[in-house]
Formats: C-alpha cells, structure tokens, sequence
C-alpha cells in the first residue's frame, strides 16, 4: 500500500450504490471518514433504495439517488449523463466501496481521484484498471466490515469500534400500534424474517413452519417481509402457525421493531444487519454466504449452518439447495432458548 502524505479533502464522494445489507456494511467505514474529516462535504452514491436507507444516518451531506440498474442502454447512458452533468469534477477525492465495474467506471467518468480495493477484493477484477490507487489486498475470510475500513488505510485512516451513525432516536407510531394491537412487550418477542434477496438464501415454506411450530408455545413471534411476494409467504406461514403477521415497514420501523425484539431469526439480509446496528442478536441461517465475512459481529448471536463441500458458494440461485435443505431445525431452536434466557 503506497501510503503519501495527504491534503484535507474538502468535497468526498463515496460510491456504494446497492445492496441494503452492503450499505448497512460500508456505514462505520463511513463514520471513521467523518471522524478523520469532519469539515469535508461528504457525497453518497446510491440506487434509490439505498438512497432512501442512508436517509436514516447523519453526517451524509448529500445524498444521490441515481438509477443505474434501469433497463435499456439508451436509458442508462441518459442516467449517466445527467449525473455527470451535475457532478463531474465536483470531487477533490471518491471512494469505490462497490467494487463492480459499473461503480468504477462511474467513479473514473466523474474526473476525480479515485481509491478502490485490491484486485483480487473485486467482484469484477477490470475495475481496478479505473483506480488511481488501490488498497493492499485483504484476507476475504474477514468480515466485510472491515473490508470497507481496510479500504481507508489508503488514507491514513484506520480503527477497530464499529459504530453507526443513526440519525435519531426511534419512536415509530405505527411499530407502537402494532406492539399494543398484538400485546408484544419490548424485548420478549422473537422476529422470524422470511426476506432474503438471493434465491439460494431462502428456507422452503415447510421449513419455516416447522420452526414457528417449535417454537410458538415458548415465545411470541413476528414474521417479517419486506415485498409481495414475501408478504404471501410471511401470510401462508401465519396462518399454518398461528403466529403474527408483520406489517410492511419503511426502514426507520423496521429499525424500530427490530430493536423492540429479543432476538431475531434470519438469513444473511439486510434484517440481519439492521439487528447488529441495534444490538439485537441474530441466529442466522447460512448458506451460500460465510458467517466469518457476511454474519452478526454480536458475542450473543448465533450462525447455523452445514459443512459441504459446496457451502459459501456465493451463487444466487442453487438447483439443488442442499445447503439449506438440509439445515437443523433443532438446532436453531437450541439456539434461540440459549440467546433467549441470556
């Protein structure tokens, strides 16, 4: 890593465009850069729903919502040249946090100095021909957290606290009604979220009611979702159970229920990351992701998981899902009694 002496950067653009849970990942790298420079104007980089999550934070003094991810190349060069227009050489320095070629390219087409990761921490490895300077590689089997803050080494900027820079205190009036309406008192209820974004994340219906079903007669517990296709699930696994059904939640109720509840039960999502934020334990289901990089940093949270040959692949969709397929129920009810009593 070629460290220099650096200038006091006045005007910062942070790339991490997508997804939630990354973004949730890349906010203490984020709150370690305010801390080293806290006159600097801060930028953020986002696709409109990250954009909306980093609405909930401080110390992000503008954010940008762009659309990268709409259909059509002629839409996407229209998209980027709007953004360029505003902000191309608006930077004294940008961060690429994503790491994908589309950040990268973006990040080189804004005519700022840019630092991104090691070549071989790149998703896409052509990204790195788009850095100006890039960081020292980064043992992968470490948590991505401390990837992001590896990343600012390049700075002169390193440390060990993670903190998140939450905007407010929460007090949602619709999470309060819900709590009252079903008579869930704070930190008694278990949250079992049926979200995951990959395919290959996901527990089958039967699994996810064998679990309510162990566990219902000890604990109250809320099925969480977060679109329409989960909302059907989250409806099929209540009524087979017998257990409460969530309510759709913008992100601060989702901050706020989650940090009502004793513990939650999920896979490797942005609820996973929300809990660690709100010192929330997790028992977390894991498949084609690694606990060691992608789990709950919390002493009191717990990963299940089975040792294949094809466990941690990283793929999306899976023909066979033996990984989760063949997941311990009992052992993730173990789990949740040992975090529960504590």
């Amino acid at each position: 890593m070629n460290q220099v002496n650096l200038p006091d950067y006045q005007n910062i653009a942070i790339i991490r465009l997508s997804s939630l849970g990354d973004i949730i990942h890349t906010l203490p790298a984020f709150q370690l850069l305010r801390r080293h420079f806290p006159r600097a104007k801060i930028n953020w980089f986002a696709e409109s729903a990250g954009a909306r999550l980093l609405e909930n934070f401080s110390g992000i003094d503008n954010i940008v919502a762009v659309n990268l991810k709409i259909r059509g190349l002629k839409s996407k060069i229209r998209e980027l040249k709007k953004i360029l227009n505003q902000y191309r050489n608006q930077f004294d320095l940008i961060i690429d946090f994503q790491g994908l070629l589309k950040s990268a390219v973006l990040s080189r087409l804004l005519r700022s100095p840019v630092i991104g990761f090691h070549s071989q921490n790149l998703k896409e490895p052509l990204a790195r021909f788009f850095y100006n300077r890039k960081a020292d590689y980064f043992d992968e089997n470490r948590h991505v957290i401390n990837k992001n803050i590896h990343l600012l080494h390049l700075l002169n900027i390193s440390g060990t606290e993670i903190h998140y820079p939450q905007k407010k205190e929460l007090s949602s009036p619709r999470v309060k009604a819900f709590l009252q309406r079903h008579q869930l008192v704070s930190g008694t209820f278990i949250i079992l979220n049926v979200g995951g974004g990959w395919e290959s994340k996901l527990l089958d219906i039967e699994q996810y009611i064998e679990i309510t079903g162990q566990l219902k007669t000890k604990y109250p517990i809320v099925i969480l979702w977060g679109n329409e296709k989960e909302r059907q699930l989250a409806e099929q696994i209540s009524k087979s159970s017998r257990t409460i059904m969530g309510v759709y939640l913008e992100f601060d109720e989702l901050f706020d229920l989650i940090g009502h509840s004793a513990l939650i039960i999920t896979a490797d999502t942005l609820a996973m990351h929300v809990a660690d934020m709100m010192n929330v334990p997790s028992v977390g289901i894991f498949g084609p992701t690694a606990p060691d990089r992608n789990g709950s940093l919390l002493k009191d949270s717990a990963a299940i998981y089975n040792h294949l040959d094809c466990s941690f692949c990283y793929k999306k969709k899976c023909d066979t899902m033996l990984c989760l397929k063949t997941i311990p129920i009992d052992e993730i009810e173990d789990r949740v009694s040992e975090i529960y009593e504590k």
